[in-house]
This record gives structure tokens, C-alpha cells and sequence, in this order.
């Protein structure tokens, strides 16, 4: 996970793909941070920050809500097996207030629309990012 403020501001001026009132920054992990970890666990490896500010969402239960669909999307991610990249480092950011029609933190509809949206931004990152060595065409 993302930890210092550095890591954030820079991943503020990462390019990114909008969804609705989600935004997804994305780049490749700095060499160091790749260096640093295990070996075998180096392609694997994603960094991931959150950012969901009160501003825009006051209740807790819903900032939590959002936090973990998005951890388990990643757990759930499946890349072509061909695709080849660098480590990634993906920050998911609030960007304005969710729709009104959600009273109910705990109602099936929000958890459903942040599960769509989440998911669409992922897949456009990876239509964006990720290059599969294709076979070539003989």
C-alpha cells in the first residue's frame, strides 16, 4: 500500500482513467520499490493507495465499503496470460459526491454501482497498460 505523502503527490500527476465519480491513477512501480521486493513476487506485486475524502463521502461505512470492493477486485483481477508489464502502482481516488439515490450505505444497489464502476475502470487500465506478446501471424 501507499503509506508516505510523496508517493501520493506523485501519484496525483499519474495518468489516470475516469469513471463516473471514480478516477483510477496508474503508472509503473519505481525500480527501487521493485528491487525491494522478493524476487518471485516482484511481477505480481501491485502498490495500491485510496483515497476517498469525507468531503465527498461522510459516512464511514461507505468509504470502507468503496475500500474494499476495491481490494477485492484486485484479489479477483485475472491479466491475459500472455501479458507482460512492470509492476503496477494504482491509486483509486473519489472525485466527487456519489449519486443521492443511495440512502443506505449498506444496500445492495451501492455496493453493486461501486463494483461496476470499479471494475470498468480496471478494465480500461488494462486496455491502456497492458502488453501481450501475441504469437505472431504466420
Amino acid at each position: 500500500m501507499l503509506r508516505q505523502p510523496e508517493a501520493f503527490a506523485a501519484m496525483f500527476a499519474a495518468r489516470y482513467a475516469q469513471q463516473a465519480e471514480f478516477r483510477l491513477h496508474y503508472r509503473a512501480a519505481p525500480t527501487e520499490w521493485v528491487q525491494d521486493a522478493a524476487p518471485a513476487s516482484a511481477q505480481s506485486r501491485c502498490w495500491l493507495g485510496l483515497v476517498i475524502p469525507k468531503k465527498f463521502c461522510k459516512p464511514a461505512v461507505r468509504r470502507n465499503l468503496i475500500k474494499r470492493v476495491m481490494r477485492q477486485a484486485l484479489r479477483e483481477l485475472r491479466l491475459p496470460s500472455e501479458a507482460q508489464m512492470q509492476a503496477p502502482v494504482l491509486m483509486l481516488r473519489l472525485t466527487r459526491k456519489l449519486p443521492a439515490e443511495f440512502r443506505s450505505a449498506r444496500s445492495p444497489a451501492l455496493l453493486a454501482y461501486v463494483q461496476q464502476a470499479v471494475n470498468a475502470l480496471l478494465k480500461s487500465w488494462i486496455e491502456r497498460t497492458v502488453v501481450v506478446t501475441g504469437r505472431s501471424a504466420a
